[in-house]
């Protein structure tokens, strides 16, 4: 119904991703895939609320092999979330009460990876940047700006 209104354009199903029956012919690497939720945009005096990432193996030519590990954790920041920022997230001050990243997990997990894609890098990296000193030392890489959605025939 809705590419029906030319108004949407439904791309399908996510799929879980399902580990690669051939083994790799070529080196392979590590990559990360990282999101972060925040009380804000100010870099400065804003904090991460929510830190999720997806650990998986790929080959030079892209192809994901398979997920190695994931980590998600909430964190309850200094002040109260402003309400417009739990609209626009969902997370609440009752979700996070209590809740603290592991700094040394996340750390670790980001230890061996080649690469960091995040959705809106220019962001994610900056909060991961100031937060955790191993993201410092990554290549980062950012779909929302680097793929060529309107070639592909969509918007990123």
């Amino acid at each position: 119904m809705l590419e029906n209104t030319g108004n949407y354009r439904v791309l399908g199903p996510l799929e879980p991703l399902v580990d690669c029956a051939e083994p790799p012919d070529k080196p392979t690497f590590i990559g990360l895939a990282v999101d972060v939720e925040t009380t804000g945009t100010d870099f400065a005096a804003d904090e991460v609320i929510e830190f999720g990432m997806l650990k998986f193996e790929y080959g030079a030519s892209g192809r994901i092999y398979r997920l190695l590990d994931t980590f998600n954790q909430l964190h309850q920041p200094s002040r109260p979330i402003p309400p417009e920022i739990s609209r626009l997230t969902g997370i609440t001050n009752a979700d996070v009460s209590g809740h603290r990243i592991d700094e040394a997990a996340a750390q670790a997990m980001a230890a061996d990876a080649a690469v960091v894609i995040a959705h809106n890098a220019s962001f994610d990296r900056q909060m991961c940047e100031s937060r955790w000193s191993i993201f410092r030392e990554k290549k980062w890489a950012c779909p929302l700006n680097q793929i060529p959605w309107r070639a592909e025939g969509t918007r990123a």
